[in-house]
This record gives structure tokens, sequence and C-alpha cells, in this order.
């Protein structure tokens, strides 16, 4: 399988006109349904499994989020460590959380898959130690 790569400003030109013309929040919906969709895909369903989120601030973590809620409907069970709790993604917070989703403080000591909801297109420089 190939895997393309777009530029940063290439996305945010494509995002800036869907977003002039979807309503808000449109985009992290569609992309949170399409993480969830393949995480049942790769678990082979949903109902049973322990995942972790691992959540930044921003869109990238709130895509995790809301992604993490809709696989806690599925009947996940369904962790987030929040890796900056001040500037988390407040709506895909609460949508976790009413899915049925927690926060935890540290990463459990066994999970079916971990999401990477940190570094997004907005993230600069190389990854780097906390």
């Amino acid at each position: 399988m190939s895997v393309g790569a777009w530029r940063v400003a290439e996305v945010r030109a494509a995002e800036d006109v869907l977003m002039a013309r979807l309503p808000e929040g449109t985009l992290m919906q569609r992309a949170a349904a399409g993480l969830a969709a393949r995480c049942v895909r790769l678990l082979g369903g949903a109902y049973g499994a322990r995942v972790l989120l691992l959540v930044g601030a921003g869109n990238n973590g709130g895509d995790a989020l809301y992604a993490g809620a809709r696989l806690a409907r599925r009947g996940a069970r369904v962790d987030a460590l929040l890796l900056n709790p001040q500037r988390v993604h407040a709506g895909g917070l609460a949508a976790l959380r009413t899915a049925g989703g927690s926060t935890v403080d540290g990463c459990p000591s066994t999970v079916d898959m971990m999401l990477d909801g940190i570094v997004g297109i907005g993230g600069t420089g190389g990854l780097r130690l906390g």
C-alpha cells in the first residue's frame, strides 16, 4: 500500500476551503469517524477492547477524543491520558466522558490499542522528550 504525504500548507488550504462551506466541527467529526472505523477493523470489533488515547492540546487531541467517544459507544473501555489538561479540546473531552470514557494519570499496564492524539499538523521541530 502506498501512502502519500502532503505539506502542511496544502492540508491547511484544503481544510480552509471545506471549513468555509461546512458547519463548524464537521471535519473533526469526519476525522474521528474515519479513525474509529479503522480502529474497529484493526481490533476485529470494539466491544471489550481496551483503548488508550494519548491526548495533546489542540485539534489532534480533539480528533482522538471524539474517536475514543465513538469507540466507547461501541463497547470499548477507553481511557485518555491528557498531556496538557489545561489546553485539552473541551468538546472532545465532554464527548468522551458522556460516552463512558475516562481520564487516567498514567498508562495502564495492558491495552489493545493506543491512539496518538499528540502531534498534528501544527507541530514544529522534532519530537522531544517531555
